[in-house]
Parts: structure tokens; C-alpha cells; sequence
């Protein structure tokens, strides 16, 4: 660090405590510029460069009484549920420590370190959620930097592309038709007998012909649904976007089906998740369908929405992720589709270029 001149003025010429270089024109006179560098250089002693100061609190208690409640009204009760876990069984252990002691290196062995008891996926939402609260903290003066920067996230293998074949759809279609489920010997308790009988067909119709999520079907009201329009409006959604999504026919008969109860405004009342799960486990044990969860609905909606040409911005939207990237792992296509989609080049290319391209148009 020091003062030096140049065209008329001097500069100060430091480096900040987190290692960076700052250059800056002062005055004329080497006295001002000798004195406003002394000042700088206390200012960095005192870890309070640039107006900012570290205040000394404990990780745990900065998230308890600092990002937790701010987390609260911006989260959704699932994704807030979800946090408090990660906290409590993960961060909280692992940074025991003030805030300001979280340094890079601390983050990395802990990326190492859960690396080699979970998944990768696993240890990026861990990350991302250190990552969010050290901005927060960041934001509001606790601390300088965030020592997330630079760290990078593990690279996750491809995400889960199962999807029905039309031949499972015909069969799991038929394990949920109510006569069926009637006769459905794992259908124990009363407590599931309005979900397996009257809700489950259409709420896995519903899954198949639209993407949604579960947690937004079994939230559907009445009034989500415009039938003029033949469009489904969801206010909350995971992302916190708002979502809209065209009604095919066999959606718009579906729920013209559904009775409307009077304590209740949900298009499926009295059910929730887990007895979703359940049911449908249920269905494709009776049907022969192995490997296929609930969520796999929304796979097998993208994939043929792929497979039928739609390209993959209409499939983001449809499916409301933010990021394309989500999206990619909808897109795959059968090796049939490929085969057609080469033959259809062939077919274009011969019918505008059919000499050039040495292929007969006959």
C-alpha cells in the first residue's frame, strides 16, 4: 500500500481484507492523500472498510431470529418445513460458529463431507440454503461477503426420465376406474374408499394431461378453473409464479364430472398428499407397473408433449420452471420419435433440393 503521483494528482494504492486491490485519486496534495490512506488503513483494521462492520453473532442465532422469520412469509409451508430440517439436522451442527467465521474453506469440507453420506442433489439444496441465508446476512450488514462465492455446486447425474408407455397408461388408467377399484383387495379402511373409488382417476388424469404437481392438484378450488375459457389458473405455485394452464377436452369433462361439496371449495376435498401416494402405489401394483412414482406423471406429460413436436420453452411454461435447465431432462424422445424426425428431414430436404441432394422425389 502507498501513495503515488500521477497527471497532477495523488492516489492511494491498498487492499481491503478480503484481499482486494483499490486504487483511488485523492487531491494535489501528497499530505491529503497520505492522510485519507492512514484513515483507510484504521477503518481496515477495525473491519469496518467501506461503511461495513461484522457484527459477532452466532450462525444458529442469526437464522433463529434473522432469516427464519423473513423465510417464513416468503416460503411456501412444504419448502419451509423442509428448511427447519436441513437446519436442524445438518447446519446447525456443522457450523457451530459466529457468522463471520464461515469461510470458504469451512463450506467446502462441508460439501465434502455430505458428499460421501448422500446425493449430490441432496448436498446442492444443503448449499443452496447456506448460500441464501449467508446473502441474507450479507444484505443486512452482518457480514462483508458472502464466502459462498466461488464455491461450486456438485455436478448431478441426469434426473429421473421414467414414463409410461401407452400400453401402461391404458392399464394404470383402468387399476384406477372405480369399478375396478371396487374389487381392489388392498383397499382397506373407509378412509381411503372416496379417494380409491370416486378422486383417484380423475386426479391422475388431471397429472397426465396437464404436469402439475400433486400438491397443486389436491389444492385445486373451484374457482382455479374457468371453463369458458377452458384454462386452469394456479395462484401458488412451487416458484411463487403464477401459472396458467390450457384445459384439454378430456380435463374439461373430467371435473364437469366432479360434484361440488358444500363444506368445501376444493375440487378434491378431504384428501391430502399421503393419501394420494397411497392410492396410486396401490393402482400400479394392480396394474404390473413397476418404478413409477406420482411425480412421474409429470415426466410422462412432458415427454410426450416433446414427442409430439412441442419445443422445450412451451414445455418450461407448461411445467412453470424458471430455469430451461429443469426443463432438459423432460426432452428426451423415444428412439422411434428419432427415427421419424431423421425420415421427416429427409423427406424436406428431398422435396426442395432433390437434385442438388441426389435423391429421388418420385
Amino acid at each position: 500500500m502507498g501513495v503515488f503521483y500521477r497527471k497532477g494528482f495523488y492516489w492511494i494504492d491498498f487492499y481491503d481484507n478480503n484481499g482486494k486491490r483499490h486504487r483511488k485519486k485523492v487531491a494535489p496534495q501528497k499530505s491529503v492523500a497520505q492522510l485519507v490512506l492512514k484513515e483507510i488503513q484504521c477503518k481496515i483494521a477495525k473491519k469496518e472498510f467501506l461503511g461495513i462492520e461484522e457484527k459477532k453473532i452466532l450462525f444458529k442465532e442469526f437464522v433463529l431470529k434473522n432469516f427464519l422469520p423473513n423465510a417464513r412469509v416468503r416460503l411456501s409451508p412444504t419448502t419451509f418445513t423442509r428448511t427447519n430440517i436441513i437446519l436442524d439436522k445438518h447446519l446447525f451442527s456443522a457450523f457451530d460458529c459466529y457468522l463471520h467465521q464461515i469461510n470458504r474453506q469451512s463450506i467446502e469440507n462441508y460439501i465434502e463431507k455430505r458428499a460421501q453420506e448422500v446425493k449430490p442433489a441432496t448436498v446442492n439444496r444443503e448449499f443452496s440454503l447456506l448460500r441464501s441465508i449467508l446473502n441474507y446476512a450479507k444484505s443486512l450488514g452482518f457480514l462483508k461477503e458472502n464466502p459462498c462465492k466461488g464455491v461450486k455446486e456438485l455436478k448431478e447425474p441426469p434426473g429421473r426420465a421414467r414414463y409410461l408407455t401407452r400400453e401402461e397408461i391404458c392399464s394404470l388408467l383402468w387399476a384406477c376406474d372405480p369399478e375396478t377399484l371396487k374389487q381392489n383387495p388392498y383397499n382397506a379402511g373407509r378412509s381411503f374408499s372416496k379417494l380409491l373409488v370416486a378422486y383417484l382417476k380423475p386426479i391422475v388424469l388431471v397429472a397426465l394431461y396437464t404436469g402439475m404437481r400433486r400438491s397443486e392438484i389436491i389444492n385445486l378450488k373451484w374457482e382455479d378453473i374457468n371453463f369458458k375459457e377452458k384454462k386452469i389458473f394456479l395462484e401458488k405455485t412451487k416458484n411463487g409464479e403464477r401459472r396458467i394452464i390450457p384445459m384439454p377436452e378430456i380435463i374439461f369433462k373430467t371435473f364437469k364430472s366432479l360434484p361440488r361439496q358444500l363444506h368445501s371449495n376444493k375440487v378434491f376435498p378431504d384428501i391430502n398428499g399421503n393419501m394420494v401416494t397411497a392410492a396410486f402405489e396401490r393402482a400400479c401394483k394392480r396394474a404390473g407397473i413397476s418404478d413409477f412414482r406420482f411425480h412421474d406423471l409429470r415426466h410422462t406429460f412432458a415427454s410426450y408433449l416433446t414427442m409430439s413436436g412441442a419445443n422445450l420453452r412451451l414445455v418450461q411454461n407448461l411445467l412453470g420452471h424458471k430455469d430451461l435447465r429443469m426443463t432438459i431432462r423432460y426432452s428426451h424422445l423415444s428412439p422411434e420419435h428419432l427415427q421419424e424426425a431423421v425420415n421427416t428431414l429427409e423427406r424436406v430436404l428431398a422435396r426442395e433440393e432433390p437434385q442438388k441432394l441426389g435423391v429421388s422425389n418420385t
